[in-house]
């Protein structure tokens, strides 16, 4: 059994723009980025339709929030537009695998859009979940048959497994209103040290945050965190430190090696 993916009811066709409704989105809209689109608008026109779905009258976005705020900042008054019949669960997948296929999206961005997407497939599949709904012997049957969150992810939007899994645990981590306000700060975009973030408690990551916002030239989670709890600043480590350190890694082979080679420099230093 395979997500059905909802399909559109007409062509491309032409809506005013005022006849459309934007509503929440996941991502905010990058008012720059809309304004490289709008220039390029007024010179050949709107060349990718965005998607909307039937709201009563009106019409909602479902896909394209830049190419709509584009057309605003163009002063074109009509979009082209896909009509696509989907519910509310659907919509909101379609707006997700959109972001998502997107290469500037942010470390940060890209785990948000993979966490509401898992929440969203499992809404849909509630039988793929861990100890799912599973309401009948004949369900137990065709389970399997239903591809994960992660398989199905993994072969429609064209990302490896485990990064997916990485990408949802990180969301997880980091606490609602930590991810809130670092949204549109250099920390969302670096995997290794929103990894960092995620590791420390919602108390401490609430100081991140606050700090990242005032001070954004420290770069880098572990010095905020040493800033923040007054430590001092570690001492660079000498020569003789990481011999040390490279002595105890060593295995016996290798110190016998090592040993092997300072011996003649160690009888020398008797003779004299």
């Amino acid at each position: 059994m395979n997500v059905q993916v909802p399909q559109p009811l007409l062509s491309v066709v032409s809506i005013p723009l005022s006849q459309i409704d934007v509503g929440e989105r996941l991502r905010a809209i990058d008012v720059d980025a809309a304004a490289v689109i709008a220039a390029s608008m007024q010179e050949q026109g709107q060349r990718t339709p965005i998607e909307v779905r039937k709201s009563g009258k009106r019409y909602q976005l479902i896909a394209g929030a830049h190419r709509l705020r584009a057309l605003e900042l163009a002063g074109i008054e009509t979009a082209f537009a896909v009509v696509v019949k989907a519910d509310d669960l659907e919509a909101q997948l379609l707006e997700i695998d959109e972001n998502i296929c997107r290469r500037e999206l942010s470390p940060l961005d890209r785990a948000t859009f993979l966490a509401k997407r898992k929440e969203i497939y499992e809404a849909l599949h509630p039988e793929t979940k861990r100890g799912g709904d599973r309401r009948s012997d004949q369900m137990d049957n065709l389970v399997h048959l239903i591809p994960s969150f992660t398989e199905a992810s993994a072969q429609k939007l064209g990302l490896d497994a485990r990064s997916i899994r990485r990408s949802v645990a990180l969301y997880s981590k980091i606490v609602p209103d930590v991810r809130e306000k670092i949204a549109n700060t250099w920390l969302a975009g670096s995997g290794a040290q929103l990894d960092a973030l995620g590791r420390e408690t919602p108390d401490m990551q609430r100081q991140v945050a606050d700090f990242v916002v005032q001070w954004p030239g420290v770069k880098n989670v572990a010095e905020i965190i040493r800033q923040i709890s007054g430590k001092p600043r570690k001492k660079k480590p000498t020569l003789y430190d990481k011999l040390v350190a490279l002595w105890e890694k060593a295995d016996s082979a290798t110190r016998m090696k090592f040993h092997t080679y300072l011996e003649p420099e160690m009888h020398m230093g008797d003779a004299e």
